[in-house]
């Protein structure tokens, strides 16, 4: 699972083209930080909801439709967050709804809010 951490954790602090991952690669990530909760995954989660830039992905392996890359991690990362401890996340969860452009991780959140 630590390269499934350091995969997402790369991501989102990353600001050079050659370090670019593949959609695929990070739905994978995601889904392994996911699985488990520990103090590792709930910290790249609470980035991932958090973030506010733009990933720095491979833009020909295929991307979600539906939203951005970075509404579609915030909105996997709230409901996990959500899920695991909202009283502990609220902060995250909130500031992951303000920054958010897409509707749907509004929607998500909004059960998680106190």
């Amino acid at each position: 699972m630590a390269r499934a951490h350091d995969h997402l954790r790369r991501l989102l602090v990353s600001r050079r083209r050659a370090s670019r991952l593949d959609w695929q690669q990070v739905l994978g990530s995601l889904v392994e930080v996911c699985r488990e909760r520990s103090p590792e995954s709930e910290a790249v989660l609470r980035r991932a909801a958090t973030f506010s830039g733009t990933l720095a992905l491979e833009l020909d392996a295929g991307l979600p439709h539906a939203m951005s890359p970075e509404d579609f991690l915030r909105s996997v990362a709230v409901q996990t967050l959500g899920r695991w401890d909202r009283r502990l996340h609220q902060d995250v969860i909130v500031r992951a709804a303000a920054l958010a452009d897409h509707e749907s991780v509004i929607t998500h959140a909004r059960p998680y809010l106190l």
